[in-house]
């Protein structure tokens, strides 16, 4: 099943291989890694995520920002 984040960045060209936090010390943390994270929450987070990305799209916002902002707080949480 894809999920809608996945199809979101597919169309924006960005791709899920993408290596996220490296300057931070952090390797092998990818954008599908983050995903498969964001897709083990409780569905209200996840809506809220989405919702998030949609409203980013809908402005022309950076996507990058929010993921990394995403990935910071997966790396607090774990």
């Amino acid at each position: 099943m894809v999920r809608y984040i996945e199809t979101l960045l597919e169309e924006k060209n960005i791709s899920l291989e993408t290596f996220l936090l490296e300057n931070e010390g952090n390797v092998d943390l990818t954008i599908q890694i983050l995903i498969k994270f964001i897709y083990s929450m409780p569905n209200n987070i996840i809506n809220q995520i989405e919702n998030t990305f949609r409203k980013i799209d809908f402005l022309n916002g950076d996507m990058m920002n929010y993921i990394e902002f995403l990935a910071k707080g997966m790396i607090q949480s774990i």
